[in-house]
């Protein structure tokens, strides 16, 4: 597997969250590749392949060419996009953790697509390719780390052929949630077993803020794609399900019913949006709605884990 280095090693082991996720990787290069996939991905190499092809079907996405991976940590989801689509020449593998590149060989290895991979030590606010010379650009919740929207698609925008694709799982809350609720979000401090599991000292205090995590909005998503001369498509995708329609239906009566009782102003927005997405409907205050048959086991918010389909104009 070929590997190619654009910022300098020695610097970006000196930060800090670098340090931290070095530790992890040399902690995790003893696992099982399927274990290395459900820690990063939440499921199995061949569950994400699964998941990742239904979605594609459903939003009729096809790849080719040559492809880059935003800050993508071991290349699960590079590794499933290749295993589907058949004509993609080359995928970049671009992490700015320089420790992770065992982990893609032996998920690469395991895959059987180490020709097809390229690790590259490297920064996405500062892709070191020619103008328009990628067919597509790949990101598992790796762009709402950027603290620089704007400069991020600037870059994705430059290094994209006109009619290329940016397709992207990743978070986006609601324009109405307010920058006080962004702030208690980005507040929460990690659990003590996610802490160890990550090589961080179990007594520290450490947020989800102190991670470099940020919670950016849908209109963040789509007016820098705008901007940046990438038409947008927003899904979100959910498994219908008789579970998950009465789990949804709770949240939104409960919270309704305690507005009643107190007369106290509740949101129930999130909760009605949430059912509105176990019905076969479309379309939800313009984000499209994709009903799976095979879907993930996520414990997560609507919000959190959403499917970002940008395309340049030609």
């Amino acid at each position: 597997m070929e590997s190619i280095i654009w910022e300098d090693k020695e610097v970006l082991n000196k930060i800090d969250w670098i340090k931290k996720y070095n530790g992890a990787c040399d902690k995790w290069i003893s696992k099982k590749p399927n274990e290395i996939s459900k820690y990063y991905c939440y499921f199995t190499i061949e569950e994400h392949k699964l998941f990742v092809e239904e979605i594609c079907k459903k939003i009729n996405l096809d790849l080719s060419g040559i492809g880059l991976e935003i800050g993508s940590g071991p290349g699960i989801f590079s590794n499933s996009v290749i295993k589907i689509f058949k004509k993609i020449d080359k995928i970049f593998l671009l992490e700015k953790v320089p420790n992770v590149y065992s982990l893609q060989k032996k998920i690469a290895k395991y895959n059987g697509t180490e020709n097809k991979l390229v690790n590259v030590l490297g920064d996405f606010n500062n892709i070191k390719l020619p103008d328009e010379s990628l067919d597509f650009i790949l990101d598992f919740d790796s762009i709402h780390h950027s603290e620089n929207f704007e400069l991020t698609f600037s870059e994705i925008s430059r290094v994209l052929k006109p009619g290329g694709k940016l397709f992207c799982f990743d978070r986006g809350q609601p324009n109405y949630v307010t920058k006080n609720q962004i702030n208690y979000l980005l507040e929460i401090e990690y659990s003590r077993d996610y802490k160890i599991e990550n090589g961080i000292d179990p007594k520290m205090y450490f947020t989800r803020k102190m991670n470099g995590e940020t919670e950016p909005y849908l209109k963040d998503w789509s007016c820098n794609g705008i901007k940046n001369n990438l038409s947008p498509n927003i899904y979100l995708f959910r498994k219908k399900s008789i579970k998950h329609f009465l789990r949804s239906l709770y949240g939104l009566l409960v919270p309704f019913i305690v507005k009643k009782i107190i007369n106290k102003g509740v949101n129930i927005t999130t909760h009605y949006q949430s059912l509105l997405s176990y019905i076969n409907i479309k379309k939800i205050g313009g984000i499209k709605v994709l009903n799976l048959d095979y879907s993930p086991k996520l414990n997560v918010s609507p919000n959190e884990k959403m499917v970002f389909l940008f395309s340049k104009k030609l």
